[in-house]
């Protein structure tokens, strides 16, 4: 139960100091607060820009001990996310500390659409088109936004 009171106080300060361009609350905070929707707006000046890219996040039992399971669920062409909405981050996996907030969790997901991790990639495709001809991937990751994304849409 304490790790359900963490997840209410850490709903209550992202809700008071919210995390440029992120978005996130729980799906149905009355009878699961576990199960979190959010998104993520593209970074300006990246070819995510005027994107608004969905994701869902699952907190375990064992939250903050275990990081939460986040994954994209609109489409995204980047080198470090899975055609599954899979994210490959540090923070989420081998770096996880319970000291961590929601806040800074979306932030980190946020700076890496800005600068992708070329050392471990998840979408073998957009890394390999990122490391030989980067205006290409950002052609095509534009694409994507624009296909995928779009909050004119």
């Amino acid at each position: 139960m304490a790790f359900l009171k963490r997840l209410l106080i850490q709903y209550n300060q992202l809700q008071k100091d919210p995390a440029p361009l992120c978005f996130a609350k729980p799906k149905d905070q009355d009878n699961d607060i576990t199960h979190w929707t959010g998104y993520i707006d593209g970074p300006p000046q990246t070819p995510y820009a005027g994107g608004r890219f969905y994701l869902v996040i699952d907190f375990p039992p064992d939250y903050p001990f275990k990081a939460p399971r986040v994954q994209f669920t609109t489409p995204i062409y980047h080198p470090n996310i899975s055609a599954k909405g899979e994210i490959c981050l540090d923070i989420l996996h081998s770096q996880w500390s319970p000291a961590l907030s929601i806040r800074a969790l979306l932030l980190s997901i946020c700076s890496l659409l800005t600068d992708p991790n070329l050392d471990h990639g998840l979408n073998r495709e957009a890394l390999k088109c990122c490391e030989m001809d980067r205006k290409q991937f950002e052609e095509t990751a534009s694409q994507w936004t624009q296909k995928y994304a779009s909050k004119q849409a």
